[in-house]
Parts: structure tokens; C-alpha cells; sequence
């Protein structure tokens, strides 16, 4: 009875389906149409007003839904008048604006309900979206926030603490300084208007003697990058103008990637009246690891040369370094490109680099890590002080290395020297972290000048309100008081961060 493409009526089907026994897919206005050799998987595309593409996802049994061109022909109802003239149509009931009575009011009650939750439905969701832009926002700018830090002792036998950051959404750079005089920290800006530096900068810092001559200021120099990648090394005192901050030669000489860290290091052998400044960067279009370094005895001066390192190193690579017994002898940490920390030997002077450790601990790109150094020879007697730390083979100072877990709410404290190895030092530190922080830096002021007294780790944090500081104490080692030596650190409060 029922031809192809035809509409009928049956019983079990309303006189408004349409039902299709061919190949071809015929189309009804908004009514479902079923072909038998549709895909299942098919997906019918429109586009909306604005010419995007509107996917119609097909239902388990194959079938679309989809809009047809033309309407299907209906059925006149089986019950017919036999003839008689229709009856006279009611008459029209009453309208408001041409509107039945009844649909009139609920029309207004709808759109009023709309209004109203439109309404409050703006506002939360204006709340929502300016707090997680806020979020968001505080993220990105903490996320690559550094901190450096410097530690002498002046002639005067006044300890001198400095410490250099960049604050979130600004592009100078800061330094808080603190004496044992007078116990007071000040913070001033160190950068200024033809050397500010990029958002989010990595940070390094180092201190020496000019031609290794104690007779002269004590010079410090600050490494930062400049919007583009150009590095910068803001010194004080600058032309022996004490207090005074300059751009010196180093500045604009190399470019480092967007993603690389800064690490510097001041070796100086006053014997011999050589020293070695040294910054450890990756290097714009180089996926391994620069040295770049300034050479000066007691009468001449070598410009600064690079020298590529060729080892596996991953992109953003996190970089520390601290000495094992001579000041020229390091043991370098980065990370290894599949994302653990790995230990390289590196003499300064002969850039020669040994061998990779091997370690089980995760190193991100990025991660805050810091090594600072301990002197455990008075734990031994001559006879069985470990032959590797034997004072003639300069491999004496344990490496206390301190990092960021991965999503940087924690940290890690591991012990290492020759004899031990990598040991876990966790409890060193337990007390002093906390459940809501953010780890974004960690710097140490032990590493160059191998003093292993009122040493200090310190601590760029977000808890919520912003980045801060805090300085960590590390137990006096060495010498014949071994009071607290191996024991927890403590914590000696906040360093400020906005001048006064």
C-alpha cells in the first residue's frame, strides 16, 4: 500500500511522521526523518547566523535530527461532515494587544523572570569572572618570579646581607639589605630607567674583590634580562662610586632564551691573584648550556668568552652550583631532559666538565633550587675522616640542596657529599613549611665564599596576598663547636619588600 516517499496513515504512527523506506534522505520541518543507510557516526553541519558551524551529533540508532524544505502532506481526520455545511466558527475571545488574555500573562511573567535572572545571573557571573581572571593573573605573574642573594663580611667585621627580587607586575629590580650593626633592613631599587628588566626575570647575583685585592670595596654584581632576552649586569659600587648602581661590560654581550634560568659565580684564589666571574645561562637558539666568563689576574684582564656546554639539558632548565672543597671545583645542578635532577663535576678555571649523577628526584623547568654547603669535617678524627674527604683531595662540604616540588607546595631537602652519596634531609626543614604556600624562589649565600657560619637560605613565597620573603638559618658547621651542626633550621622572619 505504501509507496516509496509516500505519506500514510497507520495506527502506530501519527499523522504528522514521516517515515522513508529509500536511499535518499527526505528532509520535514523540524520532524524526524530516518534513513536506513545512515552512519552512525555521522555528524550533519549547519552554520549559525554568524557562519559558524553548528555539529548535529547522530543518536545511538543512526538517526538526525535535522530541519526538512518542505512540509510532508497530512491527512484530513476520518471524520468527515457527510456533506453537512460546517458549523459557524466561535466567536474570537478577548485579546490584550492582540494577544489571547491568558498567553499575555504568562509572556510577562517569562520575560520578567528572564529579566531578573539576567540579572543576578550577571552579577555572580561578573564576580566569578573577575576573581578567576584575578587568579589567573596572580599565576602568571608569580610563576617565573626570582630571587638572588649575597653574604660578606665587611672590614669592620659587620655581617652584610643582601637580597635582590622583582615584584609581581614591575619591571625593576630591588634589593633589601640588612647589617649586624644595626639590625635594620632597607630596600631601595637597584635598576632604573635604561636598564629595567623583563617581567618575570631570572635573577642572579655574585660578590668579589676587584683583582682579588681585599684593599678594595667589595663589588657586587646583579644579572637580569631585558625585555627581548638582551642580559644585563647592574654593579655597585660603580666606578668606585659607593652606593652607586651602573651597567657594566657584560651588559647587552649575549641574549638568553625566553625561558632560560640565571646562575653566577665569583671565584677568587687571592695566592695566586686570579679570579673567575661566571654566569651559567641557555643561550637564545641553543639547547644546551652557556658559560659565559670574566678572567682577571693581578695585572691584565680578559674579555668575556662563552663556552656551549654540550649536554643534555632540558628547556628552562633550573641551574645551581655550589663548590666541594676548592672554590674552583663545583658540582653543577640542572635538569636532565627527562625532567630529574642531574649532578655534574665543573672546574671553573678549565671549564671542563665531568660525568652525569644520576638522581630519582623530579626537576621541572623552573624549579626553585638553591645549594648551600656544610663543613662536617670536625665530626672525624684524622683516622677516619673518609679517604674522598681527605683535605688534600679538596672534596670535604656536604651540599645541603633544597627545591621545589613540581606544583611547588612543597619543598625537598636532600644531603650529599662524597661518602654518603644523596641522603634525605627532610627533617631539617619539616617545621618550617607551610600548607599554603607557593614556592616561587629560593637562594642561598653560602655558595661562593665558603663560610659556614650565620649562613641563609631565603625563601619567595605566595600565600595568597602577594609574593614575600622569609630567611631560613642554617646551623653553624665546622670548627670546634659543633652546637646545632646537622640540625633543623629555623626560620628569623620576614624580609621586607616595598620601600619605605
Amino acid at each position: 500500500m505504501a509507496a516509496s516517499g509516500l505519506y500514510y496513515s497507520r495506527p502506530d504512527y501519527s499523522n504528522l511522521e514521516v517515515v522513508q523506506n529509500s536511499d535518499t534522505l527526505v528532509q520535514g520541518h523540524g520532524l524526524e526523518v530516518y534513513s536506513h543507510n545512515t552512519d552512525p557516526e555521522a555528524v550533519w553541519v549547519e552554520n549559525d547566523p554568524n557562519g559558524l558551524p553548528i555539529a548535529r551529533p547522530s543518536s545511538k540508532e543512526g538517526k538526525i535530527l535535522t530541519p526538512a524544505s518542505e512540509p510532508p502532506e497530512v491527512l484530513r481526520d476520518s471524520h468527515q461532515n457527510n456533506g453537512d455545511p460546517p458549523p459557524a466558527p466561535p466567536p474570537p475571545p478577548p485579546t490584550i494587544c492582540g494577544i489571547r488574555r491568558r498567553t499575555f500573562w504568562i509572556v510577562v511573567g517569562v520575560v520578567s523572570f528572564v529579566v531578573v535572572a539576567a540579572a543576578v545571573g550577571g552579577g555572580v557571573g561578573g564576580y566569578y569572572a573577575t576573581h578567576n581572571s584575578k587568579d589567573s593573573s596572580s599565576a602568571s605573574t608569580y610563576q617565573n618570579l626570582s630571587i638572588a642573594a649575597l653574604h660578606w663580611v665587611d672590614g669592620s667585621n659587620t655581617s652584610q646581607y643582601r637580597v635582590y627580587y622583582q615584584l609581581d607586575n614591575q619591571t625593576d629590580i630591588f634589593e633589601s639589605a640588612w647589617e649586624s650593626d644595626n639590625h635594620t633592613w632597607s630596600v631601595s631599587a637597584i635598576s632604573d630607567l635604561n636598564s629595567n628588566a623583563k617581567k618575570g626575570t631570572p635573577l642572579a647575583a655574585a660578590a668579589g674583590y676587584p683583582h682579588t685585592n681585599t684593599s678594595n670595596a667589595l663589588v657586587k654584581n646583579v644579572y637580569f634580562a631585558q625585555p627581548g632576552g638582551s642580559m644585563t649586569e647592574r654593579e655597585s659600587p660603580y666606578k668606585d662610586q659607593v652606593g652607586f648602581w651602573g651597567d657594566d661590560n657584560f651588559s647587552g654581550l649575549y641574549t638568553i632564551s625566553n625561558s632560560s634560568s640565571l646562575f653566577s659565580y665569583w671565584y677568587q684564589n687571592f695566592d695566586t691573584k686570579l679570579q673567575v666571574l661566571a654566569v651559567f645561562f641557555q643561550e637564545l637558539g641553543a639547547n644546551s648550556l652557556t658559560v659565559a666568563k670574566y678572567v682577571q689576574n693581578n695585572t691584565d684582564d680578559e674579555p668575556w668568552q662563552k663556552t656551549q656546554q654540550s649536554i643534555a639539558i632540558q628547556d628552562g632548565s633550573s641551574i645551581a652550583a655550589a663548590p666541594v672543597g676548592s672554590r674552583r671545583d663545583l658540582r653543577l645542578y640542572i635538569g636532565g631532559t627527562d625532567g630529574t635532577m642531574k649532578q655534574y663535576p665543573y672546574n671553573i678555571e678549565t671549564n671542563a666538565l665531568g660525568s652525569a649523577t644520576n638522581t630519582a628526584y623530579d626537576l621541572a623547568p623552573h624549579t626553585p633550587i638553591c645549594v648551600t654547603t656544610e663543613d662536617n669535617r670536625n665530626y672525624f678524627t684524622p683516622d677516619t675522616l673518609p679517604e674522598c674527604a681527605q683535605t688534600n683531595t679538596g672534596a670535604f662540604i656536604t651540599h645541603l640542596i633544597l627545591f621545589a616540588s613540581i606544583d611547588r607546595k612543597n619543598l625537598t631537602l636532600v644531603s650529599w657529599n662524597c661518602t654518603s652519596g644523596f641522603v634525605d634531609a627532610q627533617s631539617r626543614i619539616e617545621k618550617l613549611l607551610r600548607p599554603n604556600r607557593t614556592y616561587l624562589g629560593l637562594s642561598t649565600t653560602s655558595a661562593a665564599n665558603l663560610t659556614f657560619v650565620d649562613d641563609r637560605v631565603y625563601v619567595l613565597y605566595d600565600e595568597g596576598n602577594g609574593a614575600e620573603i622569609e630567611e631560613w638559618q642554617i646551623p653553624t658547621s665546622g670548627g670546634s663547636d659543633t652546637t646545632g651542626q646537622n640540625g633543623p633550621w629555623t626560620s628569623l622572619g620576614s624580609v621586607p619588600v616595598k620601600p619605605s
